[in-house]
């Protein structure tokens, strides 16, 4: 009888789905609630390798823009010298509404902050298309961790938007 109940427990064990692993290839509208609530590692399923992750962004609401939000929190953001990426489905990346290419973002933000910021601390506010794949969040995030200095910064939260529910 200990034995079936062993083998019992065992079985229920090896059957429950875990909730830590993500496929790279969900798009981030499609990711679980709690992946952007808790600074929790997850296994990320990908064709070449699985890999661990631990997210530390928060995310706001698809509805939020971070144009919008800044100015609805304007004494939040005030000290800052404030600039918005954006990432869209396609991989097109615009620094401010411009199109920039990817192999010239680092330099041309960290030029655009010198030139604009006159001295302030920047903070870049990362903005994606829901429909980015989760690779692509995460290979993005990691290509513009080289931009955070001693006088630029990430916001700790992330705009992943609808673009259909975004105002004109």
């Amino acid at each position: 009888m200990k034995r079936i109940l062993i083998i019992l427990l065992i079985s229920l064990i090896s059957c429950q789905e875990d909730s830590l692993q993500i496929s790279d290839q969900v798009s981030l509208k499609n990711l679980p609630e709690n992946f952007f609530k808790e600074n929790i590692s997850y296994t990320i399923h990908s064709k070449q390798k699985d890999y661990k992750y631990t997210n530390i962004f928060k995310r706001l609401p698809n509805t939020e823009f971070s144009k919008f939000y800044l100015k609805k929190h304007s004494n939040t953001y005030l000290p800052y010298f404030n600039v918005t990426i954006n990432l869209n489905k396609d991989s097109k990346i615009t620094l401010e509404g411009v199109h920039v290419l990817k192999e010239e973002l680092i330099s041309y933000t960290r030029e655009f902050i010198d030139f604009s910021a006159e001295n302030q601390l920047a903070m870049v506010h990362l903005n994606f298309d829901e429909e980015v794949l989760f690779k692509d969040y995460i290979d993005f995030l990691s290509f513009i961790q080289p931009l955070v200095s001693d006088t630029i910064t990430l916001n700790s939260n992330v705009f992943i938007f609808n673009t259909k529910l975004l105002p004109d």
